[in-house]
């Protein structure tokens, strides 16, 4: 399944409307008396679905058990991740034949999940994407973000944290992202006032990236405030009498009950706040994407985890509202 100018456009339309297409897909092949549970993921990160028996996994030495290896796909090599092992289940090697591998793109990483098999495709209103504290059932709280029911059906479809997974899959990568979060400190930013006193509020619904975030910030020495996701910022900012003290606000896309197409159209539409400046934060880095929000009325957008990007941006929202 390609990716093709139609899909994107209407993947677009419905988040402008705070709707999304969901993949659903198990880890597990059924069996004798248990059904799997389903999860779900924007389709907007998905590529492309490879059966998997296709494809031979090279093995990479020295990686982690998470990662099966790479695969070749019309010249470029994508590493594979184990995610039933992430989720705590094994695959044998003939249910491996057997799966399919999803590839996805996350701010341009391009990567294979391996899962067993895909359920289909179901539109999605935001609203109805509820935080994962929100429910109590059996499955690992770490991994799972958000959760939703299958359409006309009681049954429960878990939404991952995938940045998550992939910060634990490639710690390289990880070592790279909060190093780099790190050092931000060490160099001079000679910040405006408002930006120096002012507070940041930023919306962010994976405690992996809200943990880099902010360490981003501590580092530069900011105030900031974290919000779960779009809804909570926005009720903040319509509890709030005054908003001069909110210097930017920084929002992902893809949220619980609000997503961050949302969080722009209430902020530009409502007097008090039309004046705030707003970045999204994104893991849908496409250019499409990029668009959209800039025509929604977003100021400015970065691709998740570039540290040296967030701090160029910060610096460009000051030109353009505080110089």
């Amino acid at each position: 399944m390609t990716t093709t100018l139609e899909q994107v456009e209407k993947t677009a339309q419905l988040s402008k409307n705070n709707q999304l297409s969901l993949m659903i897909f198990q880890v597990q092949f059924p069996k004798q008396d248990y059904e799997p549970p389903y999860y779900g993921m924007n389709v907007f990160k998905v590529r492309e679905v490879l059966e998997a028996r296709a494809f031979e996994v090279s093995e990479m030495p020295d990686a982690n058990p998470l990662i099966e290896g790479m695969i070749e796909l019309r010249g470029v090599y994508l590493p594979v991740v184990d995610l039933p092992k992430w989720m705590g289940f094994d695959m044998t090697e003939e249910e491996k034949q057997k799966s399919i591998i999803i590839v996805s793109d996350f701010s341009h990483n391009f990567v294979g999940l391996r899962v067993a098999h895909i359920h289909g495709v179901e539109e999605k209103n935001w609203s109805d994407i509820k935080p994962a504290s929100n429910y109590n059932v059996n499955v690992n709280t770490n991994q799972v973000i958000n959760h939703t029911y299958l359409e006309n059906s009681e049954q429960l479809c878990f939404i991952l944290d995938i940045e998550k997974l992939l910060i634990e899959a490639m710690p390289s990568m990880a070592e790279k992202i909060f190093s780099s979060a790190k050092s931000v400190g060490e160099s001079s930013y000679n910040f405006c006032e408002k930006v120096k006193n002012g507070t940041i509020l930023f919306a962010e619904d994976s405690k992996a990236i809200q943990k880099y975030m902010g360490m981003v910030f501590d580092q530069l020495g900011l105030k900031y405030q974290a919000f779960d996701n779009g809804r909570l910022l926005l009720n903040y900012l319509d509890e709030l009498e005054d908003v001069s003290d909110v210097s930017i606000i920084f929002t992902d896309l893809e949220m619980p009950v609000a997503s961050g197409h949302t969080v722009i159209k209430e902020i530009r539409s409502h007097k008090k706040t039309s004046g705030l400046p707003i970045i999204v934060h994104t893991s849908m880095t496409s250019e499409n994407n990029s668009r959209e929000v800039i025509a929604m009325g977003a100021d400015f957008f970065v691709g998740k985890v570039d540290t040296s990007l967030i701090v160029e941006t910060i610096k460009k929202v000051e030109e353009k509202y505080y110089s």
